[in-house]
């Protein structure tokens, strides 16, 4: 039987497919991808994006310094200009853009220098000396060092300043140059200063600056005649509607909301609510500025308060959350404790520390204590630190009555003040001062003051806790201290001037500060009150008697501590019957005990 081949069903004449094991493949010839178009098309834009891309690198690393550059400038004329808080803001933001800029580094010690750290300013000091400080470093140390009362490093870091500075930092050099006159010499020439220079000013804005430190000045002077003067500039820059009018408006809230002593704005009422109503004008406003225009409309009409609080409430509903938490402190303040927890509701003290917080300090001032403890323990109150904590337990205990649990929460206070923040530590404190507790206050603001970068607040506060009758003995080691911290500070040098004078410590030299002192604010009442005892301690009566002629006084509104100087020095000069007069209107309670001794002789003379 023959072999007989399978049907092949592809063939159409039934022949076999060929044998492929035995018959040869011819590969494909591949061309060169240079001759391909396409494929030549995508390697030269690869090769040329590559090229951009190493270009750019350099680029953008240079684009990012300049604007660190430009942001650092900035930041230099916002410390300048005395705002601190956008200063800081500015140079985190250039920090940020480039962290390994020696430019940048260099500014973050001139900051350092700036809050007192003399390491840092030694090292921009030796760079100065070497030549290697450009102009903005120049410009910040000579800041610093006249913020320092060293004036002659001052001069020299702005001798090392090419011309060209005086017109590109015009606002900043004339700034500084003012800040120099008035150290060396008189407010009142460096108001002067100010007003010249704000007439060549570059710009309106520059301008408005310039005659704002020209009535910061006139203010400082101490110069009652020159108040109207520094108020009409002030005024003047307000109604300028520049870049500067806003910091003008911020001046002048202060002087009508918390005026220094001795200064009060005329038709004060009036004043208030037009600085209200012009707010809405200006540009670069905040949320913590319509809050001082509250302040404003409530102060010129005092019956409107609770209308403005709900307007805030409402108008702030759908706010961010810090801009709420600003208002319910601002309620807080205001008395409106009631709306804050309504603001609040169940939910957020509940679950957010900082509402909890401020709802613990709202039902803390209405004596509503029954929750506080529950509330303490609730998810958000673990957040709360542990001072704060036993804070509000010992507030509880104290106003229940519980003597033994109330020692026992304010000494874990006390145990817990080294471990905390400085921000917790100023919490603390301002508490314990709102309740009166100053025996407890002292001892946290005693905790900042030994830390470098809260002394002068913690000692201010530590002065301001002070019995009103301690002794000018027992006061003089925190002056000195003070003053250890803000060696150019005038009025911390005249207040222990006076205080050595009460105890007749280092009297000479004292005396001598407080003449000193007096040629540069001849009309305050302070710098008068402490010259004339000076003298009166060097055993010149006259000469103390003569401190007061030409000044016109108003005593029946003086302190108690100036009517107690004023009766020494006219018993001391013969003048009995009007020191009689003055004495009995002064209430020793509120007198030290060395100002209680400078009655003494009047009261020996009538027995």
């Amino acid at each position: 039987m023959s072999h007989k081949h399978p049907d092949n069903p592809f063939g159409q004449h039934g022949g076999e497919l060929p044998d492929y094991s035995e018959e040869a493949v011819k590969a494909p010839v591949k061309e060169s991808w240079a001759k391909d178009p396409r494929k030549k098309k995508f390697v030269q834009r690869a090769f040329i994006t590559l090229l951009l891309l190493l270009a750019l690198v350099p680029a953008y690393k240079q684009a990012k310094e300049w604007r660190a550059s430009s942001l650092m400038k900035k930041s230099g004329e916002a410390f300048a200009l005395g705002d601190g808080q956008k200063g800081l803001a500015l140079l985190k933001q250039a920090l940020a853009l480039a962290p390994g800029s020696p430019r940048i580094q260099y500014a973050v010690e001139l900051y350092n220098a700036r809050s007192g750290d003399a390491e840092s300013l030694d090292k921009l000091i030796r760079r100065m000396k070497s030549g290697q400080s450009d102009d903005q470093e120049l410009l910040g140390i000579a800041e610093v060092a006249a913020m320092r009362d060293r004036k002659d490093l001052a001069h020299e870091a702005l001798c090392l300043l090419p011309s060209k500075s005086a017109k590109r930092d015009f606002l900043r050099r004339s700034l500084l140059e003012a800040s120099l006159k008035a150290r060396e010499g008189s407010p009142l020439e460096a108001a002067d200063f100010c007003l010249r220079r704000s007439e060549e000013a570059p710009s309106k804005d520059d301008s408005g600056f310039l005659r704002i430190q020209s009535a910061l000045n006139l203010l400082s002077s101490g110069d009652e005649a020159q108040i109207p003067h520094s108020l009409d500039l002030i005024q003047g820059v307000i109604g300028d509607r520049s870049k500067a009018s806003l910091a003008a408006w911020r001046i002048m809230t202060q002087l009508l909301l918390a005026p220094p002593r001795g200064i009060v704005v005329p038709d004060e009422v009036k004043q208030a609510g037009r600085m209200a109503a012009i707010l809405p004008s200006l540009s670069g406003r905040s949320e913590g500025d319509e809050l001082l225009a509250a302040d404003l409309a409530i102060k010129a009409n005092p019956d409107s308060k609770p209308q403005i609080a709900e307007k805030l409430i409402k108008v702030r509903q759908l706010s961010s959350r810090a801009a709420q938490l600003d208002l319910a402190r601002w309620l807080n303040g205001r008395g409106f404790q009631k709306e804050v927890i309504r603001m609040a509701g169940a939910d957020k003290p509940a679950t957010d520390t900082d509402w909890l917080l401020v709802v613990l300090d709202a039902k803390s001032s209405l004596g509503d204590l029954d929750d506080i403890p529950k509330m303490i323990s609730s998810p958000a109150g673990a957040g709360i630190q542990e001072g704060v904590r036993h804070l509000y337990l010992a507030k509880v205990a104290m106003t229940k009555g519980d003597k033994a649990t109330a020692d026992s929460e304010w000494a874990n206070v006390g145990a817990s003040l080294h471990l905390e923040k400085p921000e917790i530590l100023a919490y603390i404190a301002g508490y314990e001062e709102q309740i009166g507790v100053l025996d407890r206050a002292a001892q946290t603001y005693r905790e900042l003051a030994n830390r470098e970068e809260t002394q002068v607040n913690g000692l201010v506060g530590l002065i301001r806790c002070q019995p009103q009758d301690a002794s000018a003995k027992q006061l003089i080691p925190i002056y000195v201290e003070l003053l250890a911290a803000v060696p150019d500070n005038q009025d911390a040098s005249c207040d222990l001037a006076y205080l050595r004078l009460l105890a007749k410590e280092d009297v000479p030299e004292a005396a001598a500060i407080a003449e000193k002192l007096y040629q540069s604010q001849p009309n305050t009442l302070t710098r008068i009150s402490t010259m004339a005892l000076g003298r009166l301690r060097t055993g010149d009566a006259r000469g103390a008697l003569e401190v007061y002629h030409d000044k016109v006084i108003d005593w029946d509104s003086a302190p108690a501590p100036w009517k107690a100087v004023r009766v020494a020095v006219l018993n001391a000069g013969g003048e009995t019957a009007e020191a009689g007069k003055l004495t009995v209107s002064i209430n020793p309670k509120v007198l030290r005990p060395e100002e209680r001794e400078l009655l003494a002789p009047l009261h020996k003379d009538s027995k």
